[in-house]
């Protein structure tokens, strides 16, 4: 059995024998929307638990104060295909273009160079509008908003909250935290200073278990606390072919209609599992950026292992970027003592261990970790910087390689299956 996965831009491939074969666990093929632009303009026309969206601008649109927040370049939306059709309703609303500024949601990734401002939004829109990074680093660039339901105080971009109406663009794919992206996470933690993001991540890395594809988590239902905190007046949410075509768009409420293009999703990212197996081979596509990003494809491989735990994950992934913006992240994935760390930066105790994020996520990954084996194969990270987060590594030429090791472990007995689109595609039995 011959069998070929993405990697990056090129495709990677392997052979195993036909009987250990137990399948390719990618979603069945769906038709991408006849037109791009109709289904925007139909979505933000028919806006899912809220007013129109003329109605949320009120009865002055020239004085109303619009920011648009788009997803950053790890995620795969068209924002290029949106921004027109929004801009143009936001123009014939009355909007005036001086009023409109687009801020890019960076969380805690790094900032966006002004090359990718301009692609991620289109050169015309780039020219016409003020586009720019939220800030999650600078003091003086962000602005204390309240409280959380739990009493955390919460930071965000002055760029983003110094407006009247916010507007939030994402896409809704599975996230490893969340369930789902999508929804009011563009805001909270995509707009949030760094200290609100790295507590939203401390949360989340004291959870043991794989909330890949859920429709809600405790962790979404802390941040939609957030949102209502902050603020959100609108989305508008992407469902994308695996080709990255769109196929459905939500837009209204950032709770409501998230929800329903979850639904939505399920029919394009779903897959049924029949078989589990020992082996995954898993290919990180499109989140290919770095290992910050491509372990998703980690969290949607586990869910096709047999038992609770043991099993080995095969992540081939170009990294493209290498680790990423977290340099600290391999020494917490590492790590078995973690939850400790986490419980102490909650607390406020924690402030000499380091980077939050990279002690957050680390954690949670070395929880999987310490659950299955995890091989990485990939010419954009190193084989220490792998072993110092636990993980096995091989370059890419040496994918086959992995695989027979792989099975040698399980003395013949061994059933491998296969995902092509790994970071955005959900099991389920």
């Amino acid at each position: 059995m011959h069998i070929e996965l993405p990697y990056g831009r090129d495709h990677i491939s392997f052979t195993i024998p036909d009987e250990a074969f137990a399948g390719m666990l990618d979603p069945v093929a769906v038709e991408p929307a006849p037109s791009a632009a109709a289904e925007i303009a139909r979505a933000i026309d028919n806006p899912i638990g809220s007013p129109p969206l003329e109605q949320i601008i009120g009865e002055e649109p020239e004085k109303a104060k619009i920011c648009v927040i788009v997803d950053d370049i790890s995620r795969p939306t068209p924002i290029a295909v949106i921004l027109p059709v929004l801009l143009d309703k936001l123009a014939n609303a009355g909007v005036r273009d001086d009023n409109i500024k687009i801020v890019a949601a960076l969380g805690s990734h790094r900032y966006m160079t002004d090359a990718e401002l301009r692609d991620r939004v289109g050169r015309e829109v780039y020219i016409r509008y003020n586009v720019m990074n939220s800030e999650f680093k600078n003091p003086n660039d962000l602005v204390f908003v309240g409280s959380a339901p739990d009493g955390v105080g919460i930071t965000a971009s002055k760029s983003v909250m110094n407006s009247d109406i916010r507007i939030g663009i994402g896409n809704i794919a599975p996230h490893p935290v969340m369930g789902w992206g999508g929804g009011g996470k563009i805001l909270f933690p995509g707009v949030s200073g760094e200290e609100t993001v790295a507590y939203f991540h401390l949360k989340a890395g004291l959870v043991d278990d794989n909330m890949f594809g859920r429709e809600t988590t405790p962790i979404r239902e802390m941040m939609e606390g957030w949102v209502d905190t902050i603020g959100l007046h609108f989305i508008i949410n992407t469902v994308l072919t695996p080709s990255l075509e769109i196929y459905k768009v939500v837009a209204g409420h950032y709770a409501e209609a998230y929800r329903a293009g979850v639904a939505e999703a399920r029919k394009v990212v779903g897959h049924k599992l029949g078989e589990k197996a020992e082996v995954v081979v898993v290919s990180s596509h499109p989140a290919d950026q770095d290992f910050w990003q491509s372990p998703k494809g980690m969290y949607a491989a586990e869910l096709a292992l047999k038992g609770s735990r043991g099993g080995t994950i095969i992540l081939v992934s170009p990294n493209v970027e290498g680790i990423g913006p977290h340099p600290e992240f391999p020494e917490f994935m590492g790590r078995d003592d973690s939850d400790e760390v986490v419980r102490a930066c909650i607390s406020g105790a924690g402030k000499g261990f380091g980077d939050p994020l990279a002690i957050a996520v680390g954690n949670s990954m070395s929880k999987m970790r310490r659950r299955r084996k995890l091989v990485v194969v990939s010419d954009g990270v190193t084989a220490e910087q792998m072993a110092n987060c636990g993980c096995a590594h091989y370059p890419a030429s040496m994918l086959q390689r992995a695989v027979d090791d792989a099975i040698s472990e399980y003395d013949g007995n061994c059933r491998i299956a296969a995902m092509s689109n790994g970071a955005e595609t959900v099991l389920y039995e």
